[in-house]
């Protein structure tokens, strides 16, 4: 068995939208080879409180927060959880602005 680690000092963020709560832990280009989604504007996206919910979004393309996409990606059937699909659409929107405002400034 072989055991590959890289260590990097992130800027893992947490957001509360509307009850939503997310954990969003940027993806960098140096971990490419660890994921297929990996560099500028990726994040590791996951749901507080719903095991196994996480996937890694483009957060600036709003492909990546269409309610459809992320029934699929989060495997959001209803049944249990917290969130609807709309309402993660709707947080991850929020989030996306903040993040854009935090390149501005």
């Amino acid at each position: 068995m072989t055991l590959q680690k890289q260590a990097m000092h992130v800027g893992v963020r947490f957001y509360r939208v509307d009850g939503v709560e997310l954990v969003l832990v940027p993806l960098m280009a140096e971990v490419a080879s660890f994921t297929r989604s990996a560099g500028d504007g990726y994040f590791l996206v996951a749901l507080m409180g719903e095991p196994g919910t996480a996937y890694p979004l483009d957060l600036r393309h709003s492909g990546s927060y269409e309610p459809e996409y992320l029934l699929k990606k989060f495997k959001l059937d209803r049944r249990g959880y917290s969130y609807s699909p709309e309402e993660l659409a709707q947080a991850l929107r929020q989030v996306a602005d903040d993040l854009a405002n935090e390149e501005v400034d």
